[in-house]
């Protein structure tokens, strides 16, 4: 059986989840704050989340997860099958991840904890994203789905990192980036009505509204 770790209003977690929901891979859960504390580092030692558990072994990175997945059991695949439509679809996910999530994430300090809005960083990181929509808009596909006609990881990846990406632009720079990219506002709300990804992505909002009034 595999074990999640991760907390449930991480985007991250909720992809690795939602992954698994749509694999039809049995998991349990178990809820853990990121941190650098000696618990958490002797589990991952990045101090990340999420991870897995497999019969005492860890193995943590979503990506990786996502291949690990796949090779557990490929039906219903969520690669495309050739070489070259799965390296596009890698593509995206890293992408979304290195050039709208991890910009965006700068700002999670104001967006989950309520710091103040830092000048100079939201200054240094709107261009930076602006730099990751272009990247979007030129390789996104939307036919109907962002790597082309099948679902699959590119497409949990970049529902809850865009999401979440889109959570802190509107918090900091009252900016909905989901507009910008044409035909972006629409994917997202047909990726949203699966079922797994709904029922995960409602367990999110939830949770983050109450850690937000804790």
């Amino acid at each position: 059986m595999i074990k999640l770790y991760g907390t449930s209003i991480s985007n991250y977690y909720s992809t690795a989840k939602a992954a698994l929901l749509e694999k039809n891979l049995a998991f349990t859960e178990v809820q853990l704050f990121p941190g650098q504390n000696e618990e958490i580092l002797r589990l991952n030692p990045m101090g990340k989340v999420p991870f897995i558990e497999v019969d005492g072994q860890m193995l943590s990175e979503t990506n990786v997860l996502f291949d690990y997945f796949e090779e557990l059991q490929p039906d219903p695949p969520l690669y495309p099958t050739t070489p070259w439509a799965r390296a596009k679809a890698r593509e995206l996910v890293r992408v979304v991840e290195l050039y709208l999530d991890a910009p965006a994430r700068r700002h999670i300090a104001v967006v989950y904890f309520g710091a103040a809005v830092d000048p100079e960083t939201a200054e240094a990181v709107r261009p930076e994203l602006e730099k990751g929509l272009r990247a979007l808009r030129a390789m996104a596909r939307f036919q109907p789905y962002i790597a082309g006609e099948t679902f699959g990881y590119a497409d949990i990846s970049a529902y809850f990192q865009l999401r979440f990406a889109n959570l802190h632009t509107e918090h900091v720079y009252g900016w909905d980036l989901t507009a910008d990219v044409p035909g972006l506002k629409d994917y997202l709300e047909h990726v949203g009505t699966r079922p797994h990804i709904r029922a995960v992505d409602e367990r999110m909002r939830q949770d983050f509204t109450a850690f937000k009034n804790r």
